[in-house]
């Protein structure tokens, strides 16, 4: 049987428990509020009704449609701010490409700062995107080290190739700030 001295010492502690977690209530309240209304991760695809044009679209973490978000966003797309008008999640983006291309978008929130790197493809029927991983970027040019280095007598092949791909990258729009941002984007969203 619990004494009055017993629960008299036991009700700061209960006090306690319970600010605790009214707080933490509060606290992922706010939370889901504020990421309801930013954009955590997005993704380019092609618009099927206009070739020339790309869509932005705002994927929650099932890399679905996240159709809360609307309003105006701002995007740097190749270190131009762009503001784009998200309606249902999505939201058109107009790139006057006249050859395929390195496209580096880059979102800013409180939250985080999600950015990605595309080759668009420009091709008769429109414009084509494909996601280029940062891991892929860093990849291909150590790989091509180390076989450079464990078979010494073609090491004169990869530097050629290792030539070649910084040339393909250049010469597509990438540039060496851009590609370490991306590099660097990609290690920041690990941790």
């Amino acid at each position: 049987m619990l004494t009055p001295l017993f629960t008299h010492k036991l009700l700061p502690i209960k006090t306690c428990i319970l600010g605790l977690l009214l707080f933490l209530g509060t606290s992922l309240k706010a939370q889901t509020i504020t990421e309801s209304n930013s954009i955590a991760n997005f993704t380019v695809k092609e618009n099927s009704q206009n070739g020339n044009q790309l869509l932005v679209q705002a994927i929650d973490t099932a890399k679905q449609n996240n159709s809360s978000i609307n309003g105006t966003f701002t995007f740097y797309v190749n270190g131009f701010t762009q503001a784009l008008q998200f309606k249902n999640g999505v939201a058109s983006c107009e790139l006057k490409l006249r050859k395929s291309s390195f496209i580096y978008f880059k979102h800013e929130n409180e939250a985080s700062n999600p950015s990605n790197l595309y080759y668009v493809y420009k091709g008769d029927s429109g414009l084509n995107p494909f996601k280029i991983s940062w891991l892929l970027l860093v990849a291909i040019p150590i790989g091509l080290v180390l076989i450079g280095y464990m078979f010494k007598k073609i090491i004169g092949l990869a530097i050629f190739l290792l030539v070649a791909y910084f040339y393909f990258n250049h010469s597509g729009g990438l540039s060496v700030g851009t590609f370490f941002a991306s590099v660097f984007d990609g290690l920041r969203n690990l941790f």
